[in-house]
């Protein structure tokens, strides 16, 4: 072997090395949502992470429990959730967003057809006091009190039998599992449209693993591999489907 090919072999080696030693591993919490949107969220936190030439590791959690191991810094992301739009609430919480958007998300007001309920009236306060629930994790989001609930399913359920008023939540993992359990004493309306960002430990938003995020976001948005994930996605969670049970 002569020495030209032996210096290319070397710093090729020299190069995988180098590699090997920059990439981290990062640990992705995923909120346990629709088998849909389970696959969806985990899809584009690898993707993103990998595009930056890293790993990640993915486990699926019920969405408490990844919001509890973002706050007390168990993992390093979770992968998705809608940003509080009050500033000062969101400076409140334990953990940041990410400063890069993912996507946006419309949530849907579901409630019993046997006692409607106006949008507007909950916006307004909720003088009527209302019993509304939503995923504990998203409490803050409103600007009218809440219940918060661990399982959206149940959530749905409770609506459909007149035991709480109303159940606020995003319109993909509500709607799928609406038609799974064929309830038909719910209405629908559309509520409001947020966006969806990652969530990074306290402390790291402009930092490290924040400019991972906005550059493999980047990357797989110019290759084409965010369309592939997000999609089909997208069009059923970015944009109000008008249907009734």
């Amino acid at each position: 072997m002569n020495h030209a090919k032996r210096l290319v072999i070397m710093i090729v080696m020299g190069l995988v090395i180098v590699s090997a030693v920059i990439a981290e591993e990062y640990k992705v919490v995923v909120p346990q949502l629709s088998p849909v949107t389970i696959k969806v969220y985990s899809d584009i936190a690898q993707a993103v992470i990998e595009a930056t030439g890293n790993t990640a590791t993915i486990q699926v959690l019920p969405f408490a429990r990844c919001i509890y191991m973002m706050e007390t810094k168990a993992a390093d992301i979770e992968s998705m959730i809608v940003m509080i739009p009050d500033p000062a609430k969101a400076r409140q919480l334990k953990y940041d967003y990410s400063t890069t958007e993912v996507g946006k998300i419309v949530f849907v007001l579901y409630y019993n057809k046997n006692k409607p309920i106006k949008v507007e009236d909950l916006k307004s306060g909720n003088a009527k006091g209302y019993k509304i629930e939503t995923d504990t994790a998203h409490m803050d989001h409103f600007s009218f009190p809440t219940m918060g609930s661990t399982s959206f399913e149940a959530s749905i359920k409770k609506v459909d039998s007149g035991m709480i008023d109303g159940f606020v939540f995003a319109q993909p993992s509500v709607d799928a599992a609406l038609k799974r359990l064929g309830l038909k004493n719910v209405a629908r309306a559309y509520f409001d449209s947020f966006q969806m960002k990652f969530i990074i430990q306290k402390g790291q938003n402009g930092g490290p693993i924040d400019k991972i995020l906005s550059d493999g976001l980047a990357k797989i948005k110019a290759n084409g591999t965010y369309d592939t994930i997000m999609g089909a996605y997208n069009e059923g969670a970015a944009n109000y489907i008008e249907w009734q049970p």
